[in-house]
């Protein structure tokens, strides 16, 4: 499955994706800056990037995993990957395996690049246990971010459309937003907010029943979405190049 991830990875990079990722980059430092002009700023706070994870990274993460499957539709390519020498479901997970690869860069992109700005201009130092301590935040982090790659992929074989891929992953906002309304409890039941709520960790953490709540139906929901998907790309995607 290596061959097949690294042949993903290629075609990520020679795609479009790689200058709409750099623009993104380039406003994640641009807001480091405007942040060092908050008062009493600590590493803690500089680290702790709460609000990409509620209102940047679950939109962004959602679109570049299905990317990886729409570009195909698009450029009717899938039925040329299946004529390799491989199960179409190393495909499929190689696509998710690229997609935790993606973002693991990003976020390590983002970390290191706060640390070395915050460096020179904030006042307090940089500890060694405050900067271990952000950093093994970042991984769980991580891991929470890609038990939503399987749910981002089934959205993307469903939509089959670059476009409505960007529309559906700006959509996965909303319901955040309305079991906040209903009560601030609900937000758990909501997988693409946990990243969010992790990063309040450990001041805001949910109650831990709340909590469990939350990472049960997020758990749920990935093993669904991952049999699912991995079922109409390898069964009922037959013709997956002919219905593109």
């Amino acid at each position: 499955m290596l061959t097949q991830t690294v042949t993903e990875l290629m075609k990520f990079k020679r795609s479009k994706m790689g200058w709409i990722v750099a623009f993104l980059v380039m406003a994640d430092c641009f807001s480091c800056f405007l942040q060092l002009g908050a008062k009493d700023l600590t590493w803690d706070m500089f680290l702790n990037e709460r609000y990409m994870n509620l209102w940047i990274r679950p939109a962004l993460f959602t679109f570049i995993t299905g990317y990886l499957f729409t570009r195909d539709i698009g450029l009717q390519s899938a039925g040329m990957l299946f004529t390799y020498p491989f199960r179409r479901s190393q495909w499929y997970f190689s696509k998710l395996a690229t997609a935790a690869a993606i973002i693991a860069m990003l976020l390590a992109l983002s970390f290191a690049m706060r640390v070395l700005i915050g460096l020179p201009l904030l006042s307090e130092p940089a500890g060694f246990a405050i900067l271990s301590r952000q950093f093994m935040q970042l991984v769980l982090t991580w891991l929470i971010y890609i038990g939503l790659v399987p749910l981002s992929a089934c959205i993307a074989l469903w939509v089959r459309s670059t476009v409505l891929l960007a529309m559906a992953s700006l959509g996965i906002l909303i319901p955040g937003f309305m079991l906040a309304v209903m009560s601030s409890e609900y937000m758990n039941l909501n997988p693409w907010l946990l990243p969010y709520l992790y990063s309040h960790y450990p001041s805001n953490l949910p109650d831990m029943p709340l909590w469990d709540t939350g990472l049960f139906v997020t758990g749920t929901v990935v093993v669904l979405s991952m049999l699912v998907g991995l079922y109409v790309y390898t069964k009922k995607n037959v013709n997956y190049e002919e219905r593109a």
